[in-house]
């Protein structure tokens, strides 16, 4: 099997890339006609602009109407607390943010349901239940820095992006959810939304039992921040689970990944506040291969990467991406 390739732009031909691509790569020969197409992209959490452009956004979905596809932008709910926790008012900050159906011309769907609670399993990952009605994607990524892995890119954008509430946790820790019986005020709400009657009362406080599979909607519904997770895994095991749950995203589906290496930031755009760039804007990197794409983002940012998180070796999620057969380090860059 030969390199994969990995298309280049630079920075000022961004936007007419995306199209340029789509079409040289012959993305769409590999599509049907009036199927639907997901277009993942991350809308950023509230007080935060380093997100994508939505224009870029706009220009995948006019692309995918040329072929007789049905784009949908999709996303799912956060597992934290903020103001995309819920699907509603996570597609309110959509809106906000300039992810409206007037200027992207597609639809949002949140995948997850309302509180991300709704799961299907594959390769014993928690993916968003409706993930299962799209068989195309088209995955834009914000390539930045991340606390846990060092980088984000379109490994993180699949996998993190597209797991229910149920897969983030499993990605992130390796407990259930607890009650801090400080924070509990006995109001019911999580005992009255559990789908799985998980939990109950003792002395007063919610108590999670033994039924829950750890779907996380809870910590969403809990009016007080009561319900918490611990978050003790090692940013080595939460690499290795980011890989394993992108490819079983990816599995039975075609897709094609852009890395906008745009306003790189020290964390991602889930944080809620808007960053200074740590470095020049470089360009787009976009493949069929998702360890390709990340490993030539990566390429590019390294040492400013190194010095946000010199604790961190960003190159296991590359490395256990290779050894899944995910996709290959080594590639062919075709700049454009």
């Amino acid at each position: 099997m030969g390199k994969p390739i990995v298309w280049f732009v630079p920075p000022e031909r961004v936007k007419e890339g995306i199209p340029i691509i789509l079409e040289k790569s012959g993305f769409f020969s590999r599509t049907k006609p009036g199927k639907k197409i997901g277009i993942k992209v991350h809308f950023g959490e509230e007080g935060n602009n380093n997100h994508l452009d939505p224009e870029l956004v706009r220009i995948a979905v006019l692309a995918c109407s040329y072929y007789d596809l049905q784009p949908v932008v999709i996303e799912t709910t956060s597992l934290y607390r903020g103001k995309r926790q819920r699907a509603s008012e996570h597609i309110q900050v959509a809106y906000k943010h300039g992810f409206t159906l007037q200027s992207i011309l597609a639809p949002i769907e949140i995948l997850d349901g309302e509180y991300g609670e709704k799961f299907y399993t594959v390769k014993n990952a928690h993916l968003a239940q409706k993930l299962r009605y799209y068989r195309y994607i088209i995955n834009l990524a914000h390539f930045k820095g991340h606390l846990l892995a060092g980088f984000g890119g379109v490994i993180k954008n699949l996998a993190m992006g597209l797991a229910a509430k149920a897969g983030k946790l499993a990605m992130h820790s390796t407990t259930k959810p607890y009650v801090n019986e400080e924070k509990c005020v006995s109001c019911g709400c999580c005992i009255d939304y559990c789908p799985y009657g998980a939990i109950d009362y003792f002395k007063y406080v919610a108590r999670i039992g033994r039924r829950c599979v750890g779907c996380g909607g809870c910590i969403a519904i809990c009016p007080n921040g009561a319900i918490k997770f611990n978050w003790d895994e090692a940013a080595e095991s939460v690499q290795k689970k980011m890989a394993h749950y992108c490819q079983a995203v990816l599995l039975d589906r075609e897709a094609i990944h852009f890395n906008f290496v745009l306003k790189v930031t020290p964390n991602c755009d889930c944080n809620p506040e808007t960053e200074k760039p740590i470095i020049p804007d470089i360009g787009l990197f976009a493949s069929f291969d998702p360890v390709a794409c990340d490993q030539a983002a990566y390429g590019q940012t390294r040492q400013a990467l190194e010095k946000v998180y010199p604790g961190i070796n960003p190159e296991i999620i590359l490395a256990e991406g290779e050894r899944l057969g995910l996709g290959q380090r080594e590639f062919e860059l075709v700049a454009l």
